[in-house]
């Protein structure tokens, strides 16, 4: 019978070895639209509500996450398109469009998650994607779209 070394995730975090960050340094955001708004055909959307926030990675005046260090993370986002409009809109890292959504004509929505590995200083956002106008719907206190 062969010997084999189990450990669970405690010992991990416990282990002499192991260097973990602390609560307050996890670069973490969420925030939200509280607008809702015609989007011009590159246009990164503005999360104005900013709900958590921690390290002030996620700047809501340029609407983009720069990553503090190197590490992965992870990436989600919610919209939902206006009643009778289309919107289509992407996740964007370093200028390079990556997962996308297309919840379709009024009132529904898309949602996408990403798990990315990010060298410190990139960048990542959620733009409009494809030619023409994007027409993204929320209305104060339901904070339909959303970017975390």
């Amino acid at each position: 019978m062969r010997n084999v070394n189990l450990f669970t995730n405690r010992d991990i975090f416990h282990s002499n070895n192991c260097s973990h960050q602390k609560a307050k340094q996890i670069p973490v955001f969420s925030v939200s639209m509280t607008n809702a708004k015609v989007l011009g055909a590159t246009e990164i959307l503005q999360f104005d509500k900013v709900w958590t926030n921690n390290g002030n990675d996620y700047d809501p005046h340029t609407r983009i996450f720069k990553a503090p260090f190197k590490g992965v993370y992870q990436f989600s986002f919610t919209v939902m398109s206006s009643r009778g409009k289309k919107l289509r809109v992407f996740l964007w890292h370093n200028g390079n469009r990556l997962v996308g959504v297309y919840p379709g004509i009024g009132y529904n929505e898309g949602n996408a998650n990403i798990v990315l590995n990010l060298e410190k200083g990139d960048k990542v956002y959620v733009k409009c994607g494809g030619s023409g106008h994007g027409y993204i719907h929320t209305d104060k206190g339901y904070w339909y779209s959303m970017f975390s």
